[in-house]
Order: structure tokens, then C-alpha cells, then sequence
């Protein structure tokens, strides 16, 4: 079909179900509730054909950064530029915003944004734990000696969670983080007073996803994964960053494989805009 048949527009609350069975159809993971809450989070965009909403696309503003996102296009309408002019118009917004544009590159998609002027400030490894670990292998994790000081997140946390996040993500996402304790509660967990650390979760289409994981030290690290785990009813993912090996080492113990990989990047900027010490799991491709 002719390009002059497809309409670019805002994605909207009213295209929840179509954005969802594109979500569907590419085998990702988030639910509904994901998708209600970045349309009314970011600037979303929507691919309009004939046959109904082909593409989305869409951007969360950090106020430093714009985090690029959910670009999706149906299997028969690929390989006709509609997923390239997406990006392009992602960009365009995150310059007419005076954001930094930035995304979670598949290793695929990384070569196509290579010579966009995106370019790597970090590797991530998502993995996938199928169902619950044997008990000699769930251990391993515990085996590491930790001594902090855990607390389940509650609502009166997240002013000194959001503070704390934002050191290590580079950017205020107070809204973020409600929603994810309002997702999850069972996996949000915080280490220390003042925070030194925090995990939350979320549970999407197909599994569960742990993450944000962030912490001051491996040994807080490990032990929020811990108590998230515990809260793990089935299949569950986590996408780690590729630097914390030894965090990394424990979930290979507890089971857990390695489905694919990803690169943080920026456009125009290789120095990371968040603290790379500090970020053990991120919250999603999708989030940041």
C-alpha cells in the first residue's frame, strides 16, 4: 500500500487496545496497565492505515533526557520505512524539547542507530528465569553475606526514593516509581535510612519483571534482589546491567539465563547521564 495511505498522530487512551496487540504480536512483555500509563506519561505517536493502527512510537520526557521507546510496527507493514521516520520523529520532539534522545538498543537495533549518532554508554543482559529456581540453587543468593538494613516500600518512602533515584538515574521519575509500587508492592523494597538503595517490579503480559534495582553497594544490591525473588509467584525476567558482574554471577546461580542483549545509548554523547555504579537492574527498555 501506498505511504500516502498511513496518518501519523498522537498515540491516545483510546488506542490502549491496538497499541497492546501490536505489543502482542511482537511477543513483548508489557500488560495494559504499561501501556495506559506511558501514553499518559510521554508523547506518543500512532501509524494509521486502512486496516487500523499499523506503528506506535513514543517518547517519556526526563527533563534531561527524552527516553525513546515502543516502536512498534505490524508484521505486514515492515521493511517500509515506517519504524525509521518513527525514530525520526522522536528525535525531532527530543530537539524541540531540548532533551538529549535515548533509547535501549537491541543488538540489532543498534546497528541502525549507529549512524543516527547514537552511541554506547553501556551494555545490559536480559534474564529469564522460567519458573522457580531448586532450592539449592535459590540459596546462592542468600550465601553472600549482606547486612542492610531492608524495609517493604510503602507510599511515605518514595519522597526519599525518588531523591536517591535521582542521583543514580540522572533525572527526576517520582511518577515512575509510584506506579511501579503501585504495580508490584510485594517486590518494592528499600535498604537503608536515608536510602542507600531500592527495588521495585512490575507484572507484565507473560512474567514478571524485577527492576528498578539500584543500590550504593553489591551487598544491598543483592540482598533487594533477594526479597524481590521472594515475592516471584512464576516466570520472572531482570535486565542487568552487563558491569555488575558479581550481581550478575548470582543470578546465573539462581537459575537464570540470558534470553538477549542491549545497549543504553544517547544521541551525540557517549558519557552516561546516569551513575552506572549505582544501576544493577533497570526498569525496562521501555522506561529507562
Amino acid at each position: 500500500m501506498a505511504s500516502t495511505e498511513l496518518a501519523y498522530r498522537p498515540l491516545t487512551p483510546a488506542d490502549l487496545a491496538a497499541a497492546q496487540a501490536l505489543s502482542l504480536e511482537a511477543g513483548w512483555n508489557q500488560s495494559g496497565d504499561d501501556w495506559r500509563a506511558m501514553i499518559a506519561a510521554g508523547a506518543g505517536l500512532a501509524v494509521s492505515a486502512p486496516e487500523g493502527i499499523v506503528a506506535t512510537g513514543l517518547t517519556l520526557p526526563y527533563q534531561l533526557f527524552g527516553w525513546i521507546a515502543m516502536i512498534l510496527v505490524t508484521d505486514a507493514r515492515r521493511r517500509q520505512g515506517i519504524a525509521s521516520e518513527m525514530l525520526r520523529r522522536c528525535m525531532a520532539w527530543c530537539a524541540e524539547h531540548d532533551l538529549i534522545a535515548g533509547l535501549d538498543a537491541t543488538e540489532a537495533g543498534r546497528q541502525v542507530y549507529l549512524p543516527l549518532g547514537f552511541k554506547d554508554v553501556y551494555s545490559l543482559s536480559r534474564l529469564v528465569r522460567a519458573g522457580p529456581p531448586p532450592p539449592s540453587r535459590g540459596e546462592a543468593i542468600g550465601e553472600v553475606g549482606v547486612d542492610a538494613a531492608l524495609r517493604p516500600m510503602t507510599e511515605t518512602d518514595l519522597p526519599g526514593v525518588a531523591a536517591y533515584d535521582r542521583t543514580v538515574f540522572g533525572a527526576d521519575r517520582l511518577p515512575v516509581l509510584r506506579y511501579l509500587l503501585r504495580r508490584w508492592p510485594e517486590a518494592a523494597w528499600v535498604a537503608g535510612d536515608p536510602v542507600a538503595g531500592f527495588c521495585l517490579g512490575r507484572g507484565g503480559r507473560t512474567m514478571h519483571q524485577i527492576g528498578s534495582l539500584s543500590a550504593r553497594d553489591e551487598a544491598s544490591a543483592l540482598a533487594l534482589l533477594q526479597a524481590a525473588l521472594a515475592a516471584v509467584p512464576g516466570p520472572v525476567l531482570i535486565d542487568v546491567a552487563d558491569h555488575q558482574s558479581s550481581f550478575r554471577a548470582a543470578l546465573d546461580a539462581a537459575g537464570f539465563t540470558r534470553q538477549r542483549g542491549y545497549v543504553r545509548m544517547l544521541l551525540d554523547r557517549s558519557e552516561p547521564l546516569d551513575t552506572p555504579g549505582e544501576v544493577y537492574a533497570i526498569a525496562g527498555p521501555e522506561l529507562g
